[in-house]
């Protein structure tokens, strides 16, 4: 039977924002570790040289205020005043000149630093020292850098990896190599970058990196198996075992958490392969033109949905709670284009960061969509604004711990079904959140850094308890 010609059309509208999603999803950034948090902030060409948001680099390392001034912007960061102006490398730190080493930028009332300046700014005004990996694209502050060394031992041969911190990479096992996958861990490579062996076992190691991560292959010569230990600082490469049946057959991993909280992999066990894929995709609504509400006297509601999803995303991470953020910076996406960007990114929950002067507490919305005809279900054709039917059940779970934690925690809390987009559109468990003022508040509120992590935290916690109780993306 022919295709009907509307059916058709929706088809290659998802395939087209599929593909120009997927594109805008991997956009030229830089990646920034420091001590307790790891983020992204986009690059932005301008006459052939590389900047970034000056916000963006600051706003997740401390307490920010910055305001335009004609071709100069004006901040304090952590109550240390500084002022730049458009066009110019030199700029005042504390009422003293200092030199950037290149121009300053402003574009559409934000300031902009250059890449190429970027080590020089940061010890003088986060007073923190910096390390750029240029080629790479990878900032290091405050000495964030995990260290790795390898030893080979004998009778029997093994490889032993040894890091500085606790790591938890994604491990691949193939035949003649083992891949090492760092997405979030500031893992950094020595010299040289490979390593011959030459052993009957291990025939070497070399390491690559790039602002996606760091990946370290381990070439080896027998099928081999990966134990990992001392609470996610040790990993050994060790021949393979001769296969058990089937029934009884253990599998290589990567660490997982055991009920107590600790690292199962401390117990030197091959542990079984852990979901590796984000759970949950955070979504700071709004962004570039669109400002969303005005909150308070000159606060965009757009920049406080990206301050407290940088939040949360610090707050779930420390859970083990694996993140994909829609956006980084101040950038402008459709609501198709978050939809896709949810669909495609392989987690379990989506959730859409909202704030609002009006009421107080937290507000927590599910999707109103009709209810499935019966004997349809996620593998079913759905019009694109009713893709999120099959997946209700899990998304009222999800806003039903969100609301009960948010109580737990003392906020006011509610939740309703709006006819909201893009949930309408997202295919896994999906709810959005929207932020307003504490009881007895204003507006103003909701740029605090505290009142916002109280909220991310609650958050976090309901979110990172929902693992296991929502079904995967397939």
């Amino acid at each position: 039977m022919p295709m009907k010609p509307a059916i058709l059309q929706r088809l290659l509208v998802m395939l087209l924002l599929m593909c120009v999603c997927g594109h805008a999803a991997e956009p030229h950034h830089i990646a920034i570790y420091a001590p307790g948090i790891t983020y992204q902030v986009d690059i932005v060409v301008r006459e052939g040289a590389e900047y970034v948001g000056l916000t963006d680099l600051l706003e997740p390392l401390g307490r920010l205020e910055s305001r335009a001034d004609g071709k100069k912007i004006k901040l304090s960061f952590n109550g240390l005043d500084a002022e730049f102006q458009d066009g110019k490398r030199q700029f005042k730190l504390r009422g003293e000149k200092q030199d950037l080493s290149a121009n300053f930028a402003v574009i559409d009332g934000r300031g902009y630093i250059p890449v190429a300046a970027l080590a020089h700014l940061l010890p003088r005004i986060a007073e923190l020292p910096a390390d750029f990996h240029v080629a790479a694209h990878r900032l290091f502050l405050g000495g964030a850098q995990v260290r790795y060394a390898c030893e080979l031992l004998h009778a029997p041969s093994r490889l032993v990896l040894t890091f500085t911190a606790p790591v938890n990479p994604l491990i691949r096992v193939e035949k003649g190599r083992v891949r090492f996958a760092f997405r979030r861990e500031a893992v950094v490579g020595g010299s040289p970058a490979s390593v011959p062996y030459g052993d009957e076992l291990i025939q070497s190691t070399a390491w690559q990196e790039s602002a996606d991560g760091f990946e370290l292959d381990v070439n080896v010569q027998k099928p081999v198996t990966v134990i990992a230990g001392g609470g996610g600082r040790s990993f050994t490469i060790q021949a393979a075992v001769a296969a058990a049946p089937p029934a009884m057959a253990p599998r290589v991993n990567a660490p997982v958490a055991a009920p107590n909280g600790q690292s199962a992999a401390s117990s030197g066990v091959v542990q079984r392969p852990v979901r590796t894929l984000p759970f949950v995709f955070l979504d700071a609504a709004h962004g570039g033109g669109d400002a969303g509400e005005m909150l308070g006297a000159s606060v965009p509601e757009k920049n406080v949905t990206l301050a407290l999803a940088r939040r949360l995303q610090k707050e779930l991470e420390s859970r083990g709670v694996a993140v994909v953020m829609s956006r980084t910076s101040d950038a402008q996406l459709s609501n198709d284009q978050r939809a896709v960007a949810a669909n495609t990114s392989h987690a379990v929950l989506y959730v859409s960061l909202h704030a609002s002067s009006s009421g107080n507490g937290l507000r927590i919305y599910t999707a109103m969509v009709p209810s499935l005809p019966a004997g349809q279900g996620r593998q079913s054709f759905l019009p694109w604004d009713a893709a999120q039917a099959p997946s209700l059940p899990d998304s009222r779970i999800a806003a039903a711990a969100l609301d009960a934690q948010a109580t737990s925690a003392g906020f006011h809390a509610q939740t309703s079904s709006v006819p909201l987009r893009p949930l309408n559109s997202v295919t896994i468990a999906a709810v959005a959140v929207e932020l307003a003022p504490p009881p007895g508040g204003s507006a103003n509120d909701l740029g605090s850094a505290e009142y916002q992590a109280r909220a991310a935290a609650a958050l976090a916690d309901a979110i990172a308890g929902l693992r296991g109780r929502l079904q995967e993306a397939p």
